[in-house]
């Protein structure tokens, strides 16, 4: 008997390692693939850089050519109405002068607008890009947390471990970790680098305009100073999401009525807030939690659920503290949504609320329908001791 187990043992951890193999080789595959992407990103920059200085030469030969076409349509006038003062060999150069310079300035406006266009196709080529290689890095990110979990957890279940073990809460803080990373790059590529890369493009611009016209350069500046003032505002932002000041000097009530105001006056929805006075020391880690799991769920639904009202009710125990978030939107199927986020990845708020969740050892249940909008039901520990008790099943 002992023999047959040891057998069937072996031919699981062989099925298992030619798995592991053909994960790591495919890996290996899109690893090159988000390679290649990656240098045809630098290609489009380089060509980029070459167009947008094309642009900036052809707009020079533009500008000159559309001078010298007003000087000699203006010369042409004057021959024209003075014919008795000119020859007519001086009015027929005046002529061709005129009509030469005209079709080269056409010409030549044409070629810049052809290379606004190259230059446009190629931002978007770019944009295309970037996206390609973010979405690489991803599907890499996920074979690598399967790859961990085949090599360690499924060999550590065949050996009588169980999901206390070191390595699989190594395994889940490194892929709590990597998923925090992930939404910062995010936020600072969708929002702060966008800006400062804007703000390249508006140097160069002010650059040109300020040689031409002095006045319209100063409008530009400003208009370069709200550009870099908002990519500041978004940096802020996002380091007040990874640590909220206002936690350690108004305390967790305070900062989530604060919170809730500010989105009730972005939003238009007329929110009500119910929290229990807190009487439990809520250790800082939980305090975080709480604060971006209420910033997700009012993410949502200010963006799908068309609410005009919404409420925040929060109570304590001695080890949970509950939260409770309900809406009279649209509401949504919670099942076949949950199914696809999971599966294709999309709305990275949902499943960050769920990962947040889970990760502190916490429940939540979402109910939602048509008539009645949508509830939001979330349980957390206050502190790391009960969630270690939680592991270890006391």
């Amino acid at each position: 008997m002992m023999k047959n187990m040891e057998l069937d043992v072996n031919a699981i951890n062989k099925i298992i390692n030619n798995i592991i193999g053909a994960i790591g080789s495919s890996r290996g595959e899109i690893l090159n693939i988000v390679d290649n992407i990656r240098k045809d990103k630098e290609n489009l920059k380089l060509e980029i850089e070459k167009v947008r200085a094309d642009v900036a030469r052809v707009i020079d030969e533009v500008d000159e050519l559309e001078k010298q076409d007003k000087a000699s349509r203006k010369r042409l006038a004057k021959v024209s109405a003075n014919f008795n003062k000119y020859s007519e060999s001086d009015i027929k150069e005046a002529y061709e002068r005129a009509e030469d310079i005209r079709v080269k300035f056409y010409i030549k406006k044409n070629e810049e607008k052809l290379l606004r266009e190259k230059r446009d196709s190629l931002e978007l080529a770019l944009k295309k890009t970037m996206v390609n290689i973010e979405n690489g890095e991803k599907i890499i990110n996920q074979i690598s947390i399967a790859m961990g979990y085949l090599e360690g957890d499924i060999f550590s279940a065949l050996e009588g471990t169980d999901k206390n073990s070191e390595m699989f809460i190594g395994i889940k803080i490194l892929e709590a970790q990597e998923s925090e990373r992930k939404r910062i790059a995010r936020d600072i590529h969708d929002g702060p680098a966008q800006h400062m890369a804007n703000v390249v493009m508006k140097v160069d611009i002010c650059t040109m305009v300020l040689k031409k016209d002095f006045e319209e350069g100063l409008k530009e500046l400003e208009d370069l100073k709200g550009s870099v003032k908002v990519a500041l505002r978004e940096v802020r932002s996002i380091i007040f999401d990874l640590r909220p000041m206002s936690l350690d000097d108004l305390g967790l009530i305070q900062t989530i009525q604060q919170t809730v105001n500010s989105i009730s006056e972005e939003s238009n929805i007329n929110i009500k807030v119910k929290l229990k006075p807190i009487k439990t020391e809520i250790e800082s880690i939980i305090q975080v939690a709480v604060y971006r799991i209420i910033q997700e769920i009012f993410n949502n639904i200010r963006k799908h659920s068309k609410a005009k009202n919404a409420e925040v009710r929060m109570d304590f125990g001695v080890k949970y503290l509950m939260l409770i978030i309900t809406d009279d939107g649209v509401g949504f199927n919670v099942e076949e949504t949950l199914k696809r986020v999971r599966t294709k990845g999309t709305s990275y708020g949902l499943i960050g609320i769920f990962d947040r969740v889970n990760q502190l050892q916490g429940e939540i249940e979402i109910k939602s329908s048509k008539k009645t909008g949508t509830t939001y039901t979330v349980k957390l520990p206050i502190n790391r001791e009960v969630i270690k008790d939680e592991r270890r099943g006391n």
